[in-house]
């Protein structure tokens, strides 16, 4: 007896029921709704083989791959093999199939052997040449994305070819940030195209908005309910691949990653992205403001099993320093609580430039671009210079300062 779940489109499901009932030994489990239901029945193992339609509601190529993993065959369903086979479904059945062709069609799925798909690129490092930096942190505004943004500019400007990549799902700012004008996600577009598999990444198909040259941004969620958009091992994918084409990739989060629980629901987790961007990252930087209640936060995160992971790859960063918030010397106290409570040093400390920062944010600058001599922007850049040591000035100056980047002059050089 083969169990059969019947995950087509509206107007071929009545259809195949009927060719299904004519065939002896076949049993229709269900015929869910969409692809969370889907992966539900796929779950409790109660199926041997899945006919999906192209057009089912939420198929991609992660869902077609996810019902693979639980033991269940898939057989497609419709007149496009190749949209099909770019989906994974290597197997498939015009709609003119009839219950003859159809039954051949279960069998052979059926008693078929999973072979994995060839690689599309050759064994080596994952992520390629370029770097993944995640800028992580606890709550109560530690200044992620001013982190981000100035790390992204600044790379640039010490000769590396950056991209800074908004995957905050709760309140992404980098556009807002850069004054840059969100006609549509770029990070969205991307997970969409990795997950339909539907063209290889290049340097000139990555959809992005141009700070300068070598600067580019990956603009976030316009809504904060399209999180479902973005799915922790499609985001993984696609930063790996941005990691082959840029010397770094900057990787602004959110501080939720709750539920932070093996057995949650991938389809039903608005935080997912931030921790497939921890675990894509090859640097996290964890980041705490220094004052009592951020220097709080921190203790409590450092003791919890998702930094005791990160810890190899963890890098302390202490911003918004300043005597006022914990006595003088500020960064001596804040060393001293520290190496008390978690035995562990800041890495890097960021002084505390609110004059330069609120003008750069009203303006929709970098630290840089308002003031070169700010000295948050000067710690930022030795942070820079720390964490990727700079590849060449030479090479890069003629063109590594391109004036007219303020809100108004910000320019998209693709939109896809």
């Amino acid at each position: 007896m083969t169990q059969v779940l019947l995950a087509v489109d509206f107007e071929f499901d009545l259809i195949l029921f009927e060719l299904l009932s004519d065939i002896d030994d076949v049993t229709i489990v269900a015929r869910p709704a969409d692809e969370v239901e889907l992966l539900a029945h796929c779950r409790t193992g109660s199926a041997d083989v899945v006919i999906v339609g192209r057009y089912f509601p939420g198929l991609d190529a992660e869902v077609v791959s996810a019902i693979t993993a639980t033991g269940a065959k898939v057989l497609g369903f419709g007149d496009d093999a190749e949209a099909m086979s770019a989906l994974g479904i290597a197997a498939s059945v015009g709609t003119d199939a009839d219950a003859a062709m159809l039954a051949t069609a279960l069998e052979d799925v059926r008693d078929a052997t999973v072979v994995p798909p060839r690689p599309a690129s050759p064994p080596g490092p994952v992520g390629g040449q370029g770097r993944i930096i995640t800028v992580w942190g606890t709550g109560s505004s530690p200044g992620r994305t001013l982190t981000a943004v100035n790390l992204a500019d600044q790379a640039c400007r010490q000769g590396h070819r950056s991209v800074l990549v908004d995957a905050d799902t709760v309140s992404g700012m980098v556009a807002a940030t850069l004054g840059l004008t969100e006609e549509s996600s770029h990070l969205a577009s991307l997970c969409r195209s990795a997950a339909e598999r539907l063209a290889h990444l290049a340097p000139d198909t990555v959809p992005h908005a141009a700070v300068r040259d070598d600067f580019h941004v990956i603009t976030g969620l316009t809504r904060p309910e399209r999180w479902p958009e973005i799915r922790a091992s499609v985001l993984e994918s696609v930063l790996q691949r941005l990691a082959k084409i840029y010397d770094l990739v900057i990787v602004d989060v959110s501080d939720r990653i709750d539920p932070d629980d093996e057995l949650a629901d991938p389809f039903y987790d608005r935080h997912c992205a931030t921790r497939a961007s921890l675990e894509a990252a090859d640097l996290v930087l964890v980041l705490a403001a220094g004052e009592p209640i951020g220097l709080q936060r921190l203790v409590k995160l450092l003791g919890t099993p998702r930094a005791e992971a990160l810890r190899e790859r963890m890098r302390l960063v202490i911003t918004k320093v300043r005597s006022g918030a914990v006595g003088h010397p500020a960064e001596v106290r804040i060393r001293e609580v520290l190496d008390r409570f978690v035995r562990i040093a800041p890495d890097f400390v960021l002084s505390d430039d609110r004059a330069t920062a609120d003008a750069a944010m009203l303006a929709g600058k970098t630290l840089h671009e308002q003031n070169p001599r700010s000295s948050l922007g000067q710690d930022i850049a030795e942070m820079v210079e720390d964490l990727a040591p700079s590849r060449k000035r030479a090479r890069r100056a003629g063109r590594g300062r391109t004036k007219g980047t303020a809100r108004g002059r910000r320019r998209r050089v693709r939109q896809v």
